[in-house]
């Protein structure tokens, strides 16, 4: 998997949602995950889960191979009326330096949440709590767009947007600032 470094993360860092959504013709918008907390942009490579029973034990799973700067990004539809993240694995990803958890399904523990001070965006959040297993790492299907391990996962509170690795590059990232740029002087 390529790696981006701090300093490319932070550029995209800058680069609003809608912004690489205009530019990239709309493609990769998230539909579902809905950022929980105002404030809270974010840049990062997408560590993917999926979501396959009601068992326990993948998150705690994945937050071991997270790396500094990773948003979690999970396929929970087979979990409709189940929380997949809460307060306690939250801990572990703010110890773990994750940036963000976006989640097409379900959260719990919302203060918890909030006062991590991380990303979360998801489809909703129930008090039931995680009982679950699954894959990590694998292609995923989040909010309706394919997303694997390593693509860059770009949100803020419009939104979230998922663009393949292999189609992040400087061109990308130059056409975005133009776009900020002259949107600033509009």
């Amino acid at each position: 998997m390529r790696r981006l470094t701090n300093a490319e993360l932070e550029a995209w860092g800058r680069v609003p949602a809608a912004v690489l959504s205009d530019e990239r013709n709309h493609r990769g918008v998230l539909a579902g995950p809905r950022p929980l907390f105002a404030g809270r942009p974010f840049a990062a490579q997408a560590l993917t889960i999926e979501v396959a029973s009601h068992v326990q034990g993948t998150p705690r799973e994945a937050l071991a191979q997270a790396w500094p700067g990773a948003a979690i990004v999970i396929d929970a539809r087979t979990a409709p009326d189940a929380a997949v993240w809460g307060g306690n694995l939250i801990r572990i990803a703010r110890e773990r330096g994750v940036v963000a958890i976006v989640v097409d399904g379900n959260v719990r523990d919302t203060i918890e949440l909030r006062d991590s001070g991380l990303a979360v965006c998801s489809g909703g959040v129930t008090p039931r709590g995680p009982m679950w297993t699954g894959h990590i790492g694998t292609p995923i299907e989040c909010g309706g767009v394919a997303v694997r391990s390593g693509d860059l996962i770009v949100g803020d509170d419009d939104g979230v947007v998922a663009v393949p690795i292999d189609e992040v590059d400087d061109a990308l990232l130059a056409r975005c600032q133009a776009r900020i740029a002259r949107e600033a002087k509009e």
